[in-house]
C-alpha cells in the first residue's frame, strides 16, 4: 500500500510539470501561476463564484483567497460584480482575455494528454479510464480529512 501511495504522490506533480514545460514552449503569453490557473478553472466552470466559495474549493484561507482575487483583478484576469439580489455579495467572472488564455493552456494540456493516450493500447486506455473515478474519490477523501 505504501508503494501505491508514494507512486500516486509522485505521479500527479510529474504529470503537471510535464504539461507545463511543454505548454511553456508553445504559448506566447506568460502562463499564470498554478494557483491562478486553478482559480480560473473554477470560475470558468462556475461563473459567479464568490471569493468565499473560491477559498473553500481551493482550500485557501479567506485572506489569501482575497489577495489572490485582488491580484487577478489587477492583472485583468477576473472581474468582480455585485450580486443583483444582495449587493454585499461579490461574484467573480473571467475577463475575455483570461478566458482566451485559459482555453489556450487547457487546449494544449488536453491535446498533449490525448496524444499520449492515443499511443497506448486499448487495454491501457481502459485502465486509465477506470482509474479516474477512483482518483477523484482519493482527492475527495483527502479533502474531507482536513
Amino acid at each position: 500500500m505504501n508503494e501505491i501511495a508514494a507512486a500516486v504522490v509522485e505521479l500527479a506533480p510529474a504529470l503537471h510539470r510535464a504539461l507545463e514545460r511543454r505548454a511553456d514552449t508553445e504559448i506566447d503569453f506568460p502562463r499564470p501561476p498554478d494557483l491562478q490557473l486553478s482559480a480560473l478553472r473554477l470560475v470558468r466552470r462556475h461563473p459567479g463564484t464568490t471569493v468565499r466559495e473560491l477559498a473553500g474549493e481551493l482550500q485557501l484561507k479567506p485572506n489569501n483567497a482575497s489577495a489572490l482575487v485582488t491580484a487577478m483583478v489587477t492583472q485583468g484576469l477576473l472581474v468582480k460584480e455585485h450580486d443583483r439580489a444582495d449587493r454585499r455579495v461579490v461574484r467573480l467572472r473571467l475577463t475575455d482575455q483570461a478566458r482566451q488564455r485559459h482555453d489556450a493552456v487547457q487546449g494544449l494540456f488536453t491535446g498533449y494528454v490525448e496524444a499520449a493516450l492515443a499511443a497506448l493500447t486499448d487495454s491501457e486506455r481502459r485502465d486509465v479510464a477506470a482509474a479516474l473515478p477512483v482518483l477523484h474519490r482519493i482527492v475527495e477523501q483527502i479533502k474531507a480529512g482536513e
